[in-house]
């Protein structure tokens, strides 16, 4: 069953056909996608990325590379509030996870948290609680790591990117483990049968679901890019939209205890 929510359609993994993911093992080919290299070490996402509109793609605004009209930007986040903490009940992990794929709205930067607001927000900025379960229904403990990954699925599947004619989108995150897990790492956890010197390697589901996603889109004729935004850079420090989409995850992880999210749910932007 799918609820609406203003602009945006919320859809239970449980009343969905399968979609995009698949058990990888080390016999599987894999397509990475690729790294995104900025023109100048110190340019911040919106210099890079400025905010247009492109009517022949899209009336919607989007964060257009300045260098190649082709590309847009998605800035992702995630948050964990007593990360690492499963022995307290009382104060148990609580995941939120966010994504930036526009301008503010109308009524200006407010973050849309469609599982919480009844309000429809117009705006470029969306928050959700990571959800205790997996897209194979699977629970698991929450995680800042697992929060910031959980995000960029949400992100490249909240529009057909495609029909809007971009030949790639770039996702700048601030977190390596994503940066490196999708464009180095996943073919040597395959290589060692999901295992490193320190046991399992987690978040497998994540992982396979992102990678159908990437492998999708790859299909439909739009590639994906990983931007890392270092800690302590200019490019990650000067920028408002890092901070906007930072202050999404953080908010979406404060969800009340009794209307936190159970089952793994598809975001789909109509119109936005």
């Amino acid at each position: 069953m799918a609820c609406g929510w203003g602009n945006i359609v919320l859809k239970a993994e449980s009343r969905q056909t399968p979609r995009y993911r698949r058990r990888l093992t080390h016999r599987a080919h894999i397509r990475f996608p690729t790294t995104f290299v900025p023109r100048g070490p110190n340019e911040t996402p919106e210099h890079h990325f400025p905010l247009q509109t492109i009517t022949a793609r899209s009336t919607q605004s989007r964060f257009i590379n300045r260098y190649d009209s082709r590309e847009i930007l998605i800035l992702v986040d995630g948050s964990c509030i007593n990360n690492g903490n499963r022995r307290d009940i009382a104060n148990a992990p609580s995941g939120g996870c966010s994504f930036t794929y526009k301008g503010p709205g109308r009524h200006g930067p407010d973050i849309a948290l469609p599982f919480q607001d009844d309000a429809y927000n117009d705006g470029g900025t969306v928050g959700f609680p990571l959800e205790k379960s997996g897209p194979g229904g699977e629970i698991y403990d929450a995680t800042s790591n697992r929060a910031k990954l959980r995000a960029v699925i949400a992100a490249l599947e909240f529009r057909a990117w495609q029909e809007e004619g971009w030949r790639r989108i770039v996702v700048a995150t601030d977190l390596e483990y994503v940066v490196f897990g999708a464009t180095r790492w996943l073919s040597l956890w395959l290589r060692r049968r999901w295992r490193t010197r320190k046991g399992r390697v987690a978040n497998r589901d994540l992982w396979e679901e992102l990678h159908g996603v990437i492998e999708n889109l790859q299909k439909l004729g739009t590639s994906v890019a990983f931007w890392l935004l270092p800690p302590g850079s200019v490019a990650k420090s000067h920028s408002m939209l890092v901070r906007d989409t930072k202050d999404a995850a953080r908010e979406a992880a404060l969800v009340p205890p009794d209307t936190t999210v159970v089952e793994f749910t598809r975001l789909c932007g109509i119109m936005v």
